[in-house]
């Protein structure tokens, strides 16, 4: 009977700390960095944005507090403690008035009660003086002064923007708040090479530009000084932490004394110059992942081959026996448990009544915060791969950090599994026994269509090959590429559904009243190809105005927004002497993700069969049924759940349909252009499946006004009736190698099909059958429909239970109820 190795004793202790913030107990608020950035950007209001941006993070590496705290194997947190939440003011802010201008007492009903975030009334003052100076000048406002009357009188509302959602009867007009993140910085190169290369590299460039700043040169010369000073922050940072681990060293005793005179050796010598050991690589990836989050980067910003990185150097460490197994197990813990400290708080969240009411109801701080969304904002990593010629690509590190989250049944941060035909057998096993306790973890992702999909856009077969998995799902270039896979942050995903809804309505959204294209009434058509060309002009309006916003935010954000901390070891920056927002990079692209494939495929087929082909139900009689949410037409509907075919069987009629809506989506994608590069379509839905439905009406596939659509590609919540296997040869008829920013495809299965030695080889069998029909990506949950009806009634009976969502995993008691009964109706399949 397989079974993960054992926990040890430091790491168990280290592992406990982190329950605090899942169970929603006493958390600090990261003022720190609000403060140095505020001040620093408020004394150089004039420098030049990219000398802005890396000044601030450099008077961060010099001002933070540097602590080190018992039982830390690893350095660095985002705030002076080591666990609080960290809100980014340039982002937005204008969730500070409404908190620190309250009055005294709901302030500290709010932010200092027990059980709750706290604020101290120091960092009220902190956050009040931050908005006074960033009230009009963060992102979202930055964006809003750039667009032109055009985008609100005709994009927002009618379907063709999510910033246009309509709630209710009013039309948001709130514009992105978000980064696009959604990037593998190259980790690589500073485990490997290291920043004090890159700075002379910088030098070298800026010596042979002195006095010629002809062209464009001006601007690349202003770039190479700001990768000078993210240099010299990386280095300093790295320094100040080896110094108080050597003051720490000097009161401590035995094992510890020893252990922290090495970390202040190791701190000293890495982030200037290459790794030496598997503890340094695994410390520098930290650093370095601390200095992008601090630069405002923490959305989807993902870490990529970890195991790729250090693997080299944790391999001769084993070979010189200079480490052992369990010690290399304990760092890799370690490792993965300092990641879940960089948590991001969403500016959204606050709000002093909410705060008050969870308090005084006794709530979970974690529940409320992250429901649809991970504690990192999105960290990934990428284990295993395949080299060019086809051999595998594992380390030492990749079965380590598989045992670390079958040991620990960690939802955070998220892990992808790159699989081929060269896959060991070892790595399997343990991605699949990890899987079914860690609710998904890893998603598996396939390297054959994967790489050929990147090698379609024009990535060599060598960058291709060592392609990352960013955020949710999205395939990019691992150190090279700024693929913005989260496009604007909020656009990035929108509902396919509500271009039914316009072909449906004569081009008109009917939450708002507002048109994108003028076309016919559902009972006007003659036929079902003129249907289908209206649902064609309208996506292509609806996209065209997605396009037009994101690339008058890139505008912005590559103005006022550039990410100096990636730049600098970004592959082909210094080359060009760009940063990666303005194309500095050697791959660039725009990630958009369409949402509701099932519910398009099925709604198209309803009225295809049943309207045209059989001529059974008169247009007008379909058209007054979606105007009523069916009510009056309870037979029609029952008719359409049950005798038209859906998405999800194996039946070809419907999965054609499926396919052609998903290829025309990717294929007007990857015609559009932005300013840096092409945009790449693919599918992936966080928990917007849920909201999209409630804002969408009564549709033709059965569904009434403001349930829930179908998540990605999987079908709808329990409309796969045939098996697993008829589910993923539907699902393998879509068209993966177009959708180049990523799929994802859900899959639930019941315990007792899938335990056992037999069940691991069925459930390999399953998906390698999958991704050799041509499936991209594919996600399982092992747990029973009964076993989550419980765990709604006992929640700390069930904890721990983790299930994966969406393009993450979280814990199932922590979700709202709407999520958690949306993830109860999928479908309970048995292998």
């Amino acid at each position: 009977m397989f079974q993960f190795s054992p926990v040890s004793d430091r790491i168990r202790r280290i592992r406990e700390k982190k329950d605090v913030f899942t169970g929603g107990k006493y958390m600090t608020l990261n003022a720190e960095r609000t403060k140095i950035y505020t001040d620093y950007c408020k004394a150089h209001d004039n420098e030049f944005p990219l000398l802005k941006r890396a000044g601030a993070l450099y008077a961060w590496c010099a001002e933070k507090q540097t602590n080190v705290f018992d039982d830390d194997v690893f350095v660095g947190t985002p705030g002076p403690d080591a666990q609080s939440l960290s809100p980014y003011v340039e982002w937005s802010c204008d969730w500070i008035p409404g908190v620190v201008d309250d009055t005294d007492e709901n302030f500290r009903r709010a932010w200092q009660t027990a059980d709750s975030i706290h604020m101290s009334d120091a960092q009220r003052g902190i956050f009040r003086d931050a908005y006074d100076y960033w009230k009009d000048k963060t992102l979202s406002k930055l964006v809003e002064g750039a667009l032109t009357q055009d985008f609100w009188d005709e994009a927002f509302g009618n379907g063709c923007i999510l910033n246009g959602m309509v709630m209710g009867n009013r039309v948001m007009t709130t514009v992105s708040g978000m980064p696009q993140g959604h990037y593998v910085a190259n980790f690589d190169k500073v485990v490997n090479t290291g920043f004090a290369a890159v700075k002379n590299e910088a030098l070298q460039k800026i010596a042979a530009q002195k006095g010629k700043l002809t062209g464009d040169r001006a601007k690349s010369h202003v770039f190479y000084h700001a990768v000078i000073r993210v240099c010299d922050g990386a280095m300093l940072l790295s320094k100040r932490y080896a110094k108080v681990c050597r003051e720490k060293a000097a009161s401590a005793s035995g094992a510890r004394q020893a252990e922290l005179w090495r970390m202040a050796d190791s701190l000293e010598w890495i982030m200037e110059n290459p790794a030496r050991t598997y503890w340094e690589g695994l410390q520098a990836i930290l650093l370095y992942e601390l200095l992008l989050i601090t630069d405002a980067q923490q959305h989807g910003q993902s870490m990529g081959r970890v195991d790729k990185y250090v693997g080299h150097l944790l391999k001769k460490q084993l070979d010189e026996g200079t480490i052992t197994l369990e010690e290399a197990q304990e760092y890799s813990d370690a490792f993965i448990l300092r990641i879940y400290d960089f948590i991001s708080l969403p500016g959204f969240f606050m709000n002093n009544q909410r705060l008050i009411d969870l308090n005084e109801k006794g709530g979970n701080l974690f529940t409320s915060i992250y429901d649809g969304m991970t504690a990192t904002a999105g960290i990934a990593l990428t284990l295993g791969g395949v080299t060019p010629d086809g051999a595998d690509d594992t380390t030492p590190a990749t079965a380590l950090l598989l045992q670390t989250y079958g040991r620990m049944r960690l939802p955070d941060p998220t892990v992808a599994l790159r699989i081929n035909k060269s896959t060991p057998d070892e790595i399997w096993r343990l991605a699949i026994e990890s899987s079914k306790l860690c609710g998904g973890i890893p998603q598996l992702q396939n390297d054959e269509i994967i790489i050929a999909s990147l090698m379609d856009m024009g990535f060599t077969k060598e960058d291709a090959c060592n392609y990352s998995i960013v955020g949710c799902v999205e395939p990019a270039g691992t150190g090279n590429e700024w693929p913005a896979c989260g496009m604007t942050g909020r656009e990035s995903i929108w509902n396919m559904m509500d271009v039914v809804q316009l072909a449906i309505n004569g081009g008109v959204n009917p939450r708002s009243g507002k048109t994108a294209v003028p076309c016919k009434k559902l009972y006007e058509y003659e036929s079902f190809d003129e249907f289908k060309a209206a649902f064609e002009t309208e996506m292509r309006h609806v996209l065209d105005w997605n396009v037009s916003y994101s690339n008058m935010f890139e505008m912005v954000y590559s103005q006022y927004f550039p990410c100096i901390a990636a730049s600098a070891m970004t592959e082909g920056c210094i080359d060009k002497g760009k940063d990666v927002t303005e194309g500095g990079a050697r791959y660039n692209r725009t990630g958009c993700t369409a949402c509701g494939t099932a519910n398009v495929a099925d709604s198209l087929m309803a009225i295809k069969k049943l309207c045209f082909d059989d001529k059974t139900v008169p247009l007008k009689t379909m058209y007054d049924a979606l105007q009523a949410n069916w009510e009056g037409y309870e037979d029609l509907r029952q008719t359409v759940i049950n005798d038209v075919p859906h998405y999800g069987n194996d039946i070809d009629e419907v999965d054609e349909l499926a396919a052609w809506a998903l290829g025309l989506f990717a294929d007007m994608m990857a015609a559009e252009t932005g300013p840096r590069g092409n945009y790449s379509g693919g599918t992936f839905t966080m928990t917007a499946h849920i909201y999209m439905g409630a804002m969408l009406g009564a549709t033709p596939d059965g569904r009434k006004a403001g349930e829930p659509i179908a998540d990605a590609i999987s079908s709808r919540q329990g409309f796969d009736k045939n098996g697993p296997t008829a589910y993923l040869r539907s699902a393998a008829k879509l068209p993966h190698r177009k959708l180049t920013n990523g799929d994802q495809l859900n899959i639930k299965f019941t315990p007792t099909s899938v335990e056992g030695d037999e069940g691991a080889l069925k459930l390999r069998q399953l998906i390698w059958t999958y991704f050799r029909l041509g499936g991209m990506q594919v996600q399982f949950n092992v747990v029973s429909t009964k076993a989550l009806r419980e765990a709604q009634k006992n929640p700390d009976q069930y904890k721990n239970l983790v299930v994966r969502i969406a393009g993450f995993s979280t814990y199932f008691v922590t979700l709202n109820q709407n999520t958690q009964d949306d993830f109860i109706r999928r479908t309970e399949q048995a292998l």
